[in-house]
Parts: structure tokens; sequence; C-alpha cells
């Protein structure tokens, strides 16, 4: 008997196939079919599928981008839109009645602004200003009042303080700068500058480093911390104090301190990043950046934030360089070993929280894995 063989049908040419058969389900997975609104019919199973991924990649880095955004302006704005003292030091070196007539008309134009420090004499308020017990003082010659000031607290501080005393007072009221700013530093602000620059250098060098090698031994990462920060620290010594005299402080202690305060900052963003992973970039930048910068003192002094901000300049690492970076520039390594101490407490114990977190994650892959051969630990 002859077999024959059947043929699938013929389609003609533009025309399509109806296949009745049902297929199974697996066919078009449910994410599939959901990930996009197929307003288009016949849009292939792959691109529906990447969709969900799509909208994440579009999605995540406006939400990302606008909160850290609108906390950088909210702070910022917060912190100096209208600034206004909150126990400023004000040195007074004056007579009791004198003192005490300054001090009331102070507190009467503006209630809590000023804490007074009493001086026996105009020489005992220039040591003062001299080893940043006050940043200016009131003193008296003859039957006139005059301020003894230190421009290297900023032109900003020193203007505000001038202004509010002649106006308490009712008339102008002369002063002395004891304490000059240097000619490559007109404005005060190079520790600031030089501060900022280095906390985003270490900010950006830690999460390139997560990124290239998420998993790069602790060992390794301290030793790529300590070439990066040593490099930053010579390299700001070179530029601001060789290059253009904008701090004046020993080029050793310029390099010291900025090279601590690169570590800090990149072993604070390391272990934040370890912490809490893809979120911890933007909480990092919010910290060390944000709030950081903000409450430096670099701008304006602690005493001129908010309430609610100027805890955080007695902590955060940013605030204690640039107290130790102007104290060994003009005021006799005034708050220069407290910056040390902070700074490297920062460093040690953002690396003893990592090297917990390793040992942690080492000790449960061990536990979870057959036989109990461990790893590699995320995040090392």
């Amino acid at each position: 008997m002859q077999q024959t063989t059947d043929l699938p049908p013929v389609t003609p040419p533009g025309s399509t196939l109806h296949d009745p058969t049902p297929r199974p389900a697996a066919d078009h997975p449910a994410h599939a079919r959901h990930a996009l609104a197929d307003t288009e019919p016949g849009i292939p199973a792959p691109v529906l599928a990447a969709a969900a991924g799509i909208r994440k990649a579009m999605i995540v880095p406006v939400v990302t981008a606008l909160a850290i955004g609108t906390i950088f302006v909210a702070v910022y704005l917060a912190a100096f839109h209208s600034p206004a003292a909150r126990h400023q030091p004000l040195g007074i070196a004056a007579s009791d009645t004198v003192a005490a007539r300054t001090e009331l008309a102070l507190n009467t134009a503006t209630p809590d602004a000023y804490t007074f420090y009493r001086y026996p004499d105009a020489e005992a308020a220039r040591q003062a200003i001299a080893h940043d017990k006050v940043p200016a003082a009131i003193i008296t010659e003859g039957h006139e009042l005059r301020m003894l000031t230190a421009g290297a607290q900023g032109p900003s501080t020193i203007s505000g303080l001038a202004a509010a005393v002649s106006e308490a007072v009712g008339h102008p009221v002369p002063t002395q700068d004891v304490r000059p700013l240097v000619a490559g530093d007109a404005r005060g602000l190079s520790a600031f500058y030089a501060a900022f620059g280095v906390v985003l250098a270490g900010f950006l060098f830690a999460v390139s480093s997560y990124q290239i090698a998420p998993r790069l031994l602790l060992s390794a990462r301290i030793a790529s911390m300590v070439a990066f920060s040593g490099a930053s620290g010579v390299v700001v010594a070179l530029i601001a104090h060789t290059a253009m005299n904008a701090l004046p402080a020993p080029f050793l202690v310029v390099a010291l301190v900025v090279g601590l305060l690169a570590w800090a900052t990149a072993a604070a963003t390391g272990v934040l990043l370890r912490l809490f992973g893809p979120l911890g970039m933007p909480v990092a930048s919010v910290v060390l950046l944000t709030f950081g910068n903000a409450t430096s003192g670099g701008i304006l002094p602690a005493t001129f934030l908010p309430t609610w901000l100027s805890p955080l300049s007695e902590i955060l690492a940013p605030a204690a360089a640039i107290r130790g970076l102007r104290g060994a520039a003009y005021f006799h390594n005034a708050h220069l070993a407290g910056a040390l101490l902070n700074l490297t407490f920062w460093i040690v114990g953002c690396l003893a929280l990592q090297y917990a977190l390793d040992r942690f994650a080492a000790r449960r892959t061990s536990l979870a894995s057959p036989n109990g051969i461990s790893g590699a630990a995320p995040g090392r």
C-alpha cells in the first residue's frame, strides 16, 4: 500500500496562519504578559519580559536623584537662608559698668545670640582671640569702645558681629583685625573648599571601588584606601599650601589632616555600602556630602546653624578637619589634636564595623554551605 505523508498547509504570501491548538501557559509567563501594557499587538515576549527592568532603570534614578537633591536644597536653605547667631562666643575687656551695659544692649537686641566671656584687659582678650577662644572681643580704649577681631574666622562672621555690636550700642564701633587671613585665602573659604573636594573624592573612590570589586578582601581594600588617602593629602597640600598659599599651616599638617579626612570618608562610605547595598550610595551622599559639608563650619560657624543641625558639627568628620586646618593655620594649632582624634575614630570605627560584618557573613556562608566549606563572603 502506498503511504502518504501529510504536509503542512501552504500559507499564501501576505496571509497569517491561525493555529487553533491551545498553547501551554508556560509559553506566556505572567510577568511577560503584564510587564508592559500591550497596546501594540504582536510585541515580542522578550521585549515584554525586559520591560520591568526598563521601568526600574527609568524610575529609580529619578526618585533617588530627586530625593537627594531635595534633601540637599532643604538642608542648605535651612542652614544659610537667614543665619542667626545662637550663643556665639564674644569677649569683653572693659569695666564692669561698661561690660554690663554692652551685654544688656546686645541681649536686648538679639536674646540668646551671644555668650560673653570677660577678660581683665585688652591683651588677655587678644590672646583669647589668637587661640580661638572667641572670634572677637569688645575692649575699651579711653572712653571709647573698640573691637578686636580674627579675620581668619571669615568675613561673614566678623562683619556680622561688628554690625550687631554697632547697632546694639547705637554708633559704629571701630575694629582691628588681630588675626588676618593670608593673601591666598582672602575669603576664608580655602579650608572648606579643600575639605569639600576631598569628601567628594572619598565618596567617589569608595563607590567605584565597590562597583569594580564588591568582594575585595578587606585587607586589600584598606591598602587601596591608604594609597588613595596618602595621595589625596599630598596633592591637596601641594595645591593649597605650596602653590596657592591658601592654607598657611605646615605642609605635613595639611597633608595629614586632608589624608585622614579622605580615608575617613572612604571608610564611612564603604561601610554604608556594605550595610545598605544599593541604598548605601544615596545614604552616604546625604550623610557625608549634604550634612557633613553643611555642618562643617566652612561657610559659617556652627553657632549660626539651626539647633537641629549644630550637634552634627561636633560629630562629623568634615567639621573636625576644617577646625583642625584653621587651627593649625591661624590659631596656634587650636583644635588640631581633637580633629586628628575625631578622624582616627571614624577610620577605626568604620573599618572595625566592616570587619565584623565580613566575619559574620563568612560565618553565615560557612554554616549554610555543604560540609561547612565557606565561600567568599559577600561584600569583601
